[in-house]
């Protein structure tokens, strides 16, 4: 779990990632100004989970990265010691059934399960994309995901990984679902601070077409519809259109 200055959701994310019962907890501590460090410590001894518990604590620059979002999760990965790892947010309450899924990670040739959440508070966004995630096809990636660190260091190019802009999440799942299936559980996770900004879908379109290079035309034009994100089909199709004017 990434953390810059987040005092305020805290007390709701970190009690929820504890009741999973994990085996270990990295906490990467992003130059924070606030008492999210001391905060974290009160919480982990008040449920029992101090000595399992990885306080790190991140100031120097990250050279070389493109984003250093993708920089300090990274070394939070390298800092496990146990090979199925869940990528959480300081934003995200999590629903304890997630526990039960983790267990099939390394099972079936499985090295990547992706969780559904609720954004809160609630929107139409938020029920048309449940909605949509019923359906397999529409079954894809989401911000919030469990992998093997095995399969992930066996699949990711590391130099690729720090070229990645804004979607370094989805170019790591893509990675590893190259190799490894991969699944999808809708969860009752909630989303404690969901982002609509025009220009970050925007941005995010662009990066899907430069960094991840997943998503078809016709993929794109039915998220942006379906998710009313006209920015993010906007941002895609200029990114692709520069791409082939500049060949």
């Amino acid at each position: 779990m990434p953390i810059h200055n987040e005092e305020k959701y805290l007390p709701y994310s970190l009690p929820s990632t504890y009741r999973l019962k994990p085996d270990e907890v990295v906490l990467i501590f992003d130059r924070c100004t606030d008492e999210s460090l001391k905060l974290s410590k009160r919480i982990a001894k008040t449920l029992d989970y101090y000595q399992s518990t990885k306080f790190v604590e991140l100031d120097e620059p990250a050279p070389g990265w493109a984003s250093r979002k993708a920089f300090l999760r990274r070394q939070g990965y390298k800092l496990t010691e146990n090979d199925v790892i869940l990528n959480v947010d300081a934003d995200f309450y999590l629903d304890p059934m997630i526990r039960e899924h983790l267990q099939r990670i390394g099972r079936n040739g499985v090295g990547l399960i992706s969780f559904g959440f609720l954004d809160k508070p609630y929107s139409i966004r938020t029920f048309i994309k449940r909605a949509i995630t019923q359906v397999s096809p529409f079954k894809g990636l989401a911000g919030l995901f469990a992998f093997s660190k095995k399969a992930w260091l066996e699949t990711e190019n590391p130099e690729s990984a720090k070229r990645i802009l804004i979607s370094e999440d989805s170019y790591l799942c893509l990675c590893i679902a190259r190799k490894y299936r991969k699944e999808y559980f809708n969860t009752k996770t909630l989303h404690l601070r969901p982002n609509e900004n025009t220009r970050r879908h925007y941005l995010r379109g662009v990066a899907y077409w430069k960094d991840v290079q997943e998503p078809s035309t016709i993929k794109m034009l039915l998220h942006s519809i379906m998710m009313i994100r006209p920015a993010v089909l906007k941002g895609y199709l200029h990114a692709k259109s520069m791409e082939e004017n500049k060949i």
